[in-house]
């Protein structure tokens, strides 16, 4: 699988089909920059919906809510924990850029990151 900056992207990271790699990850490297490392988190949410073979749509706003939690627990679970950690507290913090776009209940999806992390032994607590 592939991964490949777009500074055009409106969103932070997304999956498409790609006609070399079968699907590839599409990141905006600037927002990354902005938001650290959260950002392995977000591609890796991407890349989930392939691996759990989610139909891969030109929206990410189109995935239903149970998709994207599938999505991010997936992540949660094999995501490096520092990452994992680094996208709950953005989704938790209500002064965030409103330029990140952000799918569902930032709140809920939260508690489901935090949750698949602790459940899978992959919660780390960065105070």
């Amino acid at each position: 699988m592939s991964e490949i900056p777009d500074t055009y992207l409106k969103e932070i990271a997304m999956i498409r089909d790609d006609p070399h790699w079968g699907a590839a990850v599409i990141y905006n490297p600037n927002t990354c920059k902005e938001i650290g490392e959260a950002c392995g988190f977000f591609r890796l949410h991407a890349f989930a919906h392939n691996h759990l073979n989610h139909t891969l749509l030109a929206k990410p706003s189109s995935y239903p809510v149970s998709l994207e939690t599938r999505a991010d627990c997936w992540a949660a679970k094999y995501g490096k924990s520092n990452e994992v950690y680094a996208a709950a507290q953005l989704l938790l913090d209500k002064d965030r850029n409103p330029a990140w776009i952000i799918h569902g209940d930032a709140q809920q999806r939260a508690k489901n990151i935090r949750i698949c992390a602790i459940e899978n032994e992959n919660w780390l607590e960065i105070n």
